[in-house]
C-alpha cells in the first residue's frame, strides 16, 4: 500500500491473510493503514518473503494545514534513520522520477532521490503523481521504479 487509499482500493483487505505492507499518503488518517490490517513501514524496516522493505510516507509540504507533510530538512533527518532495504514503498517519488516538478503538490524530494541513489535497493515503488506515460521513468540507475495507482500485480525478484 502507497498511501491515498480510496475505499474502493481496500475493502475486503482486513480480511485478507497475507502479510500486508505499506506507508501513508499525505490524504491518509493516521489509522488508514491499521484499520486495513497493513503494517506501516514509515521510518521502519521488515522482512518478507526473503526480501526486506522499508517505507517513507507522505508527501512534499504544499499547504500550511496539509497532514504527513514534509519538508526537504525534514525529510533529510528522516531518512537518515531509514535502513537500508531490496524493495522501498514511498507515497510520493523522488526528485525526476514520474514526479511534476511544476506542480508543488506532485514534485519530487531530492533528499530521498539522494537516499535511493545512496542505498540502490533493487526496487521502488511509488504512487502520489499521474505520470505522464510517454515520459514514465522505470530506472533509477540500478534500481527499478514502478508508480502504483490502485492495484497492480509485481513480481519482485
Amino acid at each position: 500500500m502507497l498511501g491515498d487509499l480510496e475505499p474502493a482500493w481496500t475493502e475486503g483487505l482486513a480480511q485478507v491473510e497475507l502479510p500486508k505492507l505499506g506507508v501513508r499518503g499525505n490524504h491518509d488518517a493516521d489509522d488508514a493503514l491499521e484499520a486495513v490490517g497493513v503494517e506501516d513501514l514509515h521510518l521502519r524496516g521488515a522482512e518478507c518473503g526473503g526480501l526486506s522493505f522499508s517505507g517513507f510516507g507522505g508527501s512534499p509540504r504544499y499547504s500550511p494545514q496539509g497532514g504527513n507533510q514534509w519538508t526537504e530538512d525534514e525529510a533529510e533527518r528522516m531518512l537518515a534513520a531509514l535502513p537500508p532495504a531490496d524493495v522501498l514503498l514511498v507515497h510520493s517519488p523522488p526528485a525526476g522520477v514520474n514526479d511534476e516538478p511544476d506542480d508543488r503538490a506532485h514534485r519530487g524530494s531530492p533528499a530521498l532521490r539522494a537516499w535511493i541513489e545512496r542505498n540502490e535497493p533493487a526496487w521502488l515503488l511509488h504512487g502520489h503523481t499521474l505520470p505522464n506515460p510517454a515520459a514514465r521513468v522505470c530506472e533509477l540507475g540500478p534500481t527499478r521504479v514502478v508508480h502504483v495507482r490502485g492495484a497492480i500485480p509485481i513480481e519482485l525478484g
